[in-house]
């Protein structure tokens, strides 16, 4: 496996501890250290990670939020 692959799986882990499978915009921002929500959805516009309508609010899926957050180190 490549070391790309496993920083991936090892924040998906984390994220999943601590977070479970789906991430709210107010995690989001907790985990990306941002203080407003606001920044953490211009975050979300510049990264490739998709909405999911759960009831009346929108979630975010912790597998693809923990690529993000690696792909975003420069690693790729």
């Amino acid at each position: 496996m490549s070391s790309h692959y496993n920083e991936i799986k090892e924040k998906r882990q984390i994220l999943r501890d601590i977070y479970g499978g789906m991430m709210t915009i107010a995690d989001l921002a907790k985990e990306l250290g941002y203080s407003s929500h606001k920044s953490a959805r211009a975050w979300l516009a510049t990264v490739d990670v998709e909405a999911v309508k759960v009831g009346r609010s929108l979630r975010y899926e912790t597998d693809q939020v923990a690529k993000a957050i690696v792909d975003g180190r420069g690693m790729v």
